[in-house]
């Protein structure tokens, strides 16, 4: 009589060899498995398809800006990021911020910035942790920085994090050497408007229809 650690070789064989099976038993322990494997393929998948959902959003906003030879105010600007929220189902989870930049003999620097839903402008100093995300320009040469800042959370549990997904796109205007923003009366200590007098240098600037036009080169000899 064989001693069972003997006889354990030949049942695992038989086991192994056994084709008698039930269905739903199978069924049972399979299909949980593939419901999963199904749900976290679909997750991975949609999270990338939304980040370049938002990427070429962010890409038509700013292709549409760059378009623009008439003033620009942050009302148009706010439009801008609604036409954003709704090309990617982002309402309320989403904010972009809108940059003039130039080249000039001291490296980048900003010309005017405006941030939707209060947060904060462009400056050149927070301008220094971009450089490697904006083309080289000549001297003078300006460029419009459209950023987007969206908030992207997984409907399943499947190991991915809730994340900003953030992009940033660089544009030449199309039709114009620069733009014309317009900050409006009153934005002195509003930390979602920039806006300098770099184009005036010691020059005045005047105003267009009552309003100071940053970036513009409206300016008159002291």
């Amino acid at each position: 009589m064989q001693s069972p650690p003997s006889r354990l070789p030949s049942a695992l064989r038989r086991f192994a060899e056994d084709e008698f099976a039930a269905l739903s038993i199978e069924a049972a322990f399979l299909l949980p498995v593939l419901c999963l494997l199904y749900v976290a393929g679909y997750q991975f998948f949609d999270s990338y398809r939304r980040e370049t959902q938002m990427i070429k959003a962010n890409f038509a906003v700013a292709d549409m800006l760059s378009r623009r030879v008439s003033l620009v105010t942050p009302a148009d600007l706010d439009g801008l990021q609604r036409v954003y929220e709704t090309m990617t189902f982002s309402t309320d989870a989403s904010y972009m911020r809108f940059t003039e930049v130039r080249r000039g003999a001291n490296g980048m620097e900003v010309i005017w910035s405006y941030a939707t839903d209060g947060q904060p402008g462009m400056t050149t100093e927070r301008l220094q942790g971009y450089l490697n995300q904006i083309p080289r320009l000549d001297l003078n040469e300006r460029v419009t920085l459209v950023e987007s800042y969206t908030y992207d959370a997984p409907f399943f549990s499947v190991g991915l994090k809730d994340r900003i997904v953030d992009r940033v796109t660089p544009i030449s205007q199309r039709y114009a050497a620069r733009l014309a923003f317009a900050p409006g009366n009153g934005q002195e200590n509003n930390g979602s408007v920039t806006g300098n007098n770099t184009d005036c240098g010691t020059n005045n600037t005047i105003l267009i229809d009552g309003q100071l036009i940053v970036g513009a080169g409206n300016c008159t000899e002291s």
